[in-house]
């Protein structure tokens, strides 16, 4: 098969596709401007002590691996960027694992309602360490569950996927289950979704007998879908598309002071010749069945399951581990 550098930017639900958006922006430069200055920029002194500690690792002669918190909300994180020191509802958690070889990027896709030990709260869901706590606690709590050095954070408003559809007119989805959601119906099989169905399609959750995990799979289809509609239409060769997409989704977009053009683009020269089949989506293994507990219903964590992938992230063998999974979404 052809490789074409994927559009990792989409993919993303916006941080790959930012990536990607910067990367063409070593040309343009309009492009890192129209990202600097469109995405929002938490100054939390908390995160940037969470993240800074991060950083202090011993580095290697060459790049280290990359592993970024992003978080999709359908809350609007304020311009300030308070919500983000103060907490906000996450509907989206995952890891986006960049490996020291930029060989390919693993999602890892973290349950909303797995049981995690919250610093100063006690054994809570991880979606918790986000609406009580904000970015801080967030990483905090998800560097404890993955044992991950967590870098960078980005912060999605989710509205950002409709828009996002629309831009690419529309897209097709692969459903494995048949549901309704906000005036929407959704059939085993293909489905043509525009903005408002693909919202729909990745907000539903209650719908579904497993309920959280058939959501994150929904939402691991729709970024396959969208990187997929923009390589066939080579975002990645037209300026005038790409600067179109940033200036759209960036203004939903908040992420630490670190994360800018400059940053993006030197990962993005670094990850340059990647393809769709080096792109990889897994969960964070749960146990079932789901454990009901007095405030709710919580997903505890595999324990044997999660080991691997710790050991796994721990080794940069992300890649291995995704291709072993039983939960890989390709």
């Amino acid at each position: 098969m052809k490789k074409q550098t994927i559009i990792i930017g989409a993919g993303l639900m916006v941080f790959v596709i930012l990536i990607f958006g910067a990367g063409i922006g070593a040309y343009t430069g309009y492009l890192g401007l129209s990202w600097d200055t469109g995405t929002v920029k938490t100054d939390d002194p908390a995160l940037a002590k969470q993240l800074q500690s991060s950083k202090q690792r011993a580095m290697d002669d060459g790049p280290s691996a990359i592993d970024i918190l992003l978080i999709g909300t359908n809350a609007t994180v304020s311009a300030s960027g308070s919500a983000a020191s103060t907490g906000f509802p996450a509907d989206m958690i995952m890891v986006v694992h960049v490996p020291a070889d930029r060989s390919g990027l693993q999602l890892v896709s973290i349950p909303k309602d797995t049981s995690v030990r919250v610093p100063a709260h006690g054994h809570n869901t991880i979606e918790s360490a986000v609406s009580d706590g904000g970015l801080s606690m967030a990483v905090r709590a998800v560097s404890e569950l993955l044992t991950v050095d967590v870098d960078h954070v980005a912060v999605i408003d989710l509205a950002a996927l409709s828009d996002l559809t629309d831009l690419v007119g529309g897209v097709e989805v692969i459903s494995s289950t048949a549901f309704e959601s906000g005036g929407h119906d959704f059939n085993v099989g293909s489905n043509t979704l525009d903005g408002a169905a693909a919202l729909a399609f990745v907000q539903e959750h209650t719908a579904f007998p497993g309920g959280e995990l058939q959501r994150i799979r929904n939402q691991q289809e729709l970024i396959r879908a969208v990187g997929s509609k923009m390589v066939s239409e080579d975002y990645a060769f037209n300026p005038l598309k790409m600067s179109e997409l940033v200036r759209v989704l960036s203004p939903f977009v908040t992420v630490d002071s670190e994360l800018n053009a400059s940053t993006l683009v030197t990962l993005w020269s670094q990850l340059e010749g990647l393809s769709e089949d080096d792109l990889d989506f897994i969960t964070a293994p749960t146990a079932n069945p789901v454990v009901s507990d007095n405030d709710g219903a919580r997903l505890h964590a595999d324990r044997g399951g999660l080991e691997k992938l710790q050991q796994a992230i721990a080794d940069d063998t992300v890649s291995d581990y995704a291709f072993e999974a039983e939960d890989r979404h390709r």
